[in-house]
């Protein structure tokens, strides 16, 4: 059990490069490109995906691909429904997308499209309504027999988790906490079974601490005074909770991975 760093997408098996035509840069992990934070990425929208699409290949256009959308874990985007997602001609800040093979089940974050490859290309052929794949972030995860890899959470990392429990994690991933004000001067961490908490500044000396999965479930509650409390936790936890600290006139809420 261990605190990961709130960080989503590479492929693997079909690993793109660019070239140095692209100067960008964007976040490491699944998670982090998911929901990117200020003031590493100052203006989060540049990165933040419009759809999350679970889809299969069914041909290449020039550099890109048309595709037949299976699922889309966060948009509107209809099941069957084909969609085109441009990827890099050499020239742009995207990824090479048309190695996938026809037929191939993929599992892409995509932007709408900003036509810039009608400038830079060579071609008029890139309209609204179309997508396209960044490679300032991480975009792209590998799929296989139900199983999603990539670097969910942890930079360079080959995490998995199923099918059936990714949209939990998207959903986790996208979870800001914005609506509260955030205090920087609260340290969260995992020790083995114990959870960890440091407070310093204008903190009250009571606090209270609601640990809930990401349905909303509470999972665990406590009490604790002082700067530092620490809390034995109930049983054995697994994937995205969120850990609210509270002393009445300030919260803090907090994104932990178990594992």
């Amino acid at each position: 059990m261990h605190f990961a760093t709130p960080l989503i997408i590479l492929g693997l098996a079909l690993l793109p490069t660019n070239g140095n035509a692209c100067s960008c840069f964007g976040p490491s992990t699944f998670c982090e490109t998911l929901n990117p934070q200020p003031p590493q990425f100052p203006e989060p929208q540049w990165w933040v995906p419009n759809h999350i699409v679970m889809g299969v290949k069914l041909a290449t256009v020039e550099y890109g691909v048309d595709l037949k959308v299976v699922h889309d874990y966060s948009g509107d985007l209809q099941s069957d429904e084909v969609i085109r997602v441009w990827g890099d001609c050499g020239l742009l800040c995207r990824m090479y997308n048309t190695g996938v093979a026809d037929g191939d089940t993929v599992l892409w974050a995509i932007q709408h499209c900003d036509l810039s490859g009608n400038f830079s290309c060579g071609m008029s052929i890139e309209q609204a309504g179309h997508f396209q794949l960044s490679v300032c972030g991480v975009y792209w995860l590998d799929y296989a027999q139900g199983v999603i890899s990539g670097p969910l959470y942890t930079e360079g990392a080959n995490e998995t988790i199923s099918v059936e429990d990714f949209p939990a994690l998207v959903s986790g991933c996208l979870t800001t906490g914005l609506d509260e004000p955030v205090v920087p001067d609260v340290s969260i961490r995992c020790m083995d079974d114990e959870l960890r908490i440091t407070t310093t500044g204008s903190w009250s000396d009571a606090k209270e601490v609601c640990i809930t999965d990401v349905a909303g479930r509470v999972v665990h509650e406590a009490r604790f005074r002082g700067a530092q409390g620490t809390m034995l936790l109930p049983g054995k936890m697994n994937g995205i909770l969120l850990v609210r600290v509270s002393d009445g006139q300030r919260m803090l809420t907090q994104k932990v991975f178990f594992d």
